[in-house]
């Protein structure tokens, strides 16, 4: 049973499509988060700007451990597999990004992922005291503003996946791993 009806490119607002455009087109698909999201057009561009500017906040190496930490814990695979495809493009190791998703150990991780991977961790599991020291250690080895931006960030990943699981989101795209099979779409 579906509680949302997904809409298609054609059914958003045309303003907020106008916005989507350049993501849509960067994708090669209207992905499910925008078909679902669509109904609320102000929330989403709200949205979209908070996402734009917790991305500029923080280094692409950390925005990209928190969003495979936080999606590989939330076991959502929709918002990871978009965030492996973005790794690759950023140019970090298909090695981290094996580390990040626990396929591999590979990956040798910098201070400043270790502490943003294990603060998400300990953040996720409700380990506060945990996450404040981690959060502290991240605001020693980057920046206070770095590491606001990632406490952000964490609840932001959060967010998105539990709205996915709800929603039973797919995605039309693989895992960069190709032991993994090409999820179901609707």
């Amino acid at each position: 049973m579906r509680t949302v009806r997904p809409l298609t490119l054609d059914e958003v607002d045309p303003k907020l499509r106008e916005m989507l455009q350049p993501t849509v087109d960067r994708l090669g698909y209207f992905g499910d988060f925008f078909q679902y999201a669509g109904h609320a057009p102000a929330v989403l561009t709200g949205f979209m700007q908070y996402s734009g500017a917790l991305k500029g906040a923080l280094p692409d190496d950390l925005n990209e451990t928190i969003a495979l930490t936080v999606c590989t814990k939330l076991d959502f695979a929709y918002e990871r597999i978009q965030h492996e495809r973005l790794s690759l493009r950023l140019g970090l190791d298909r090695a981290w990004i094996g580390t990040m998703i626990g396929r591999s150990d590979g990956g040798v991780l910098t201070t400043a992922q270790r502490h943003a991977r294990t603060f998400a961790l300990d953040l996720l599991a409700g380990n506060h005291d945990d996450a404040r020291e981690r959060l502290a250690l991240l605001a020693e080895e980057t920046s206070e503003a770095v590491a606001m931006a990632a406490l952000f960030q964490v609840t932001r990943f959060r967010d998105v996946c539990s709205i996915g699981r709800l929603l039973d989101m797919r995605l039309p795209v693989a895992s960069i791993f190709s032991d993994e099979p090409l999820e179901d779409t609707k």
